[in-house]
């Protein structure tokens, strides 16, 4: 098993728990107001952009609820434990330059949960996740063809050049 998806997979995860953290003046029952550094939908979407695909990013974004108090972007207030801990990784697929793993997370016995990720190597030939589902997800019969990512985009690769 390699040690990089895994690293890939708890940074991506660890990323949402960032922003949600970073977050400290709470005004009122409105939401809390987060730092200059994640003020901007781009920042924020730059920052993810390091560990998914942008449609993946766009995806997390949604998840976050932003909202504009006083001209600043602010989430709904409420709390969190972090990013749960990786129990065990299972391989299901891997061809050139992909990988399907599936991942089973827990904070305790009665919490415990899978998810079912996709990684590529980006452009600059890193791993990068381009797909995040829970278990039951129909990428299809065998896991024996190439899954589809989030969306068509996700799909697309740029092609190489001949040499």
């Amino acid at each position: 098993m390699n040690q990089e998806w895994v690293r890939v997979i708890r940074q991506a995860e660890n990323a949402f728990w960032t922003i949600i953290f970073s977050a400290r003046k709470r005004i009122g029952d409105r939401g809390v107001l987060l730092p200059d550094r994640f003020q901007s939908r781009a920042k924020i979407e730059r920052f993810l952009r390091k560990h998914m695909t942008d449609c993946l990013a766009d995806r997390v974004i949604r998840n976050l609820q932003l909202r504009t108090i006083r001209g600043r972007l602010a989430i709904p207030v409420g709390d969190g434990i972090g990013a749960p801990p990786i129990l065990s990784v299972k391989l299901l697929s891997q061809a050139k330059g992909t990988v399907t793993l599936a991942v089973w997370f827990g904070f305790d016995r009665e919490d415990r949960f899978f998810r079912v990720y996709q990684l590529r190597r980006n452009v600059k030939g890193r791993w990068i996740i381009y797909g995040r589902h829970p278990l039951d997800y129909p990428f299809n019969l065998y896991f024996r063809r190439q899954s589809s990512g989030c969306c068509s985009s996700c799909n697309r690769r740029p092609k190489r050049q001949a040499k």
